[in-house]
This record gives C-alpha cells, sequence and structure tokens, in this order.
C-alpha cells in the first residue's frame, strides 16, 4: 500500500534515511510494484508547484475504521484533476471528495496519503528537493 511507503518515511529522522526509502520506491516501481507507483505519483502530485487544490485542512474530512474499501486510486487522480484545474465550483468538489471518494477508501490510504495529497503536504519530512535529489532523472522529477 502507498501509505506503507508513508510511514517508512515518517520512521526515519535524516534526510539520508528517507532518500534510502525513496530509492527503494524507485526501484519497486521500475520492477512493477504498483504501490510504489502510485507512492510516487502522489508525491508528484503532493509537492509539484504548479498543482494547487485550493483545500484546507478543515474542507476535508478523515475518515475512522473504513477497511476492506477497493482504495480506486484512478478515481482519486480524476478528482485531483479537477481540484486542479477547478472544473467544477469549489463546494461540489469539496462535496465530491467528501461524500463520494473518501468512502471509497480504507482508513489508513485516506488519512495517510489521499487527504495529506490535497493538502500538499505528505507530513513525512520530505519536500520536493529531497524527492528531485533521487527522482531528478525521472519521470516523477518534480518541477521547481
Amino acid at each position: 500500500m502507498p501509505a506503507d511507503w508513508i510511514r517508512d518515511l515518517k520512521e526515519y529522522k535524516s534526510r539520508k534515511e528517507k532518500k534510502i526509502v525513496i530509492e527503494r520506491a524507485l526501484i519497486a516501481y521500475r520492477l512493477g510494484s504498483s504501490s510504489a507507483e502510485t507512492f510516487l505519483y502522489n508525491c508528484y502530485l503532493a509537492y509539484n508547484p504548479l498543482y494547487q487544490y485550493d483545500l484546507t485542512a478543515n474542507e476535508i474530512i478523515r475518515t475512522n475504521g473504513l477497511d476492506g474499501r477497493p482504495n480506486p486510486w484512478t478515481k482519486f487522480w480524476g478528482v485531483i484533476e479537477m481540484l486542479r484545474t477547478h472544473s467544477l465550483n469549489k463546494q461540489k468538489l469539496i462535496m465530491i471528495v467528501n461524500l463520494e471518494t473518501a468512502p471509497l477508501f480504507n482508513s489508513v490510504e485516506w488519512n495517510t496519503v489521499c487527504r495529506p495529497v490535497m493538502l500538499k503536504d505528505l507530513r513525512c519530512g520530505i519536500n520536493a528537493k529531497i524527492l528531485n535529489d533521487v527522482l531528478g532523472n525521472s519521470e516523477w522529477r518534480i518541477p521547481e
């Protein structure tokens, strides 16, 4: 699960250790891991300064006790694209996020990955510079 990568990043304090986790994710992605690919893409969405979602923590719900959900990442990324392009009014987008999208995800994935992506901070001690130190020559490079 993508949340596992974030959990691993939270365990380490040093920049060097965090880079090692990101390197492992890049290697796993190249070996075909969908979990690593999802993690890297969500990092890209969270730290890309060209993507602005204009949401606050009070606008996005936290979920509790949701397990066994399908975790439909492509649906989540579609919602992210609607947020990025402001294709609907903000209240409608918030309703889609909270009432239609959040219940589809396990609480751990929603609270650890989805919600922080929309808030533009995965809260695991990384930033675009750390990501680019590892991902700079890959398709996951964060624009600066």
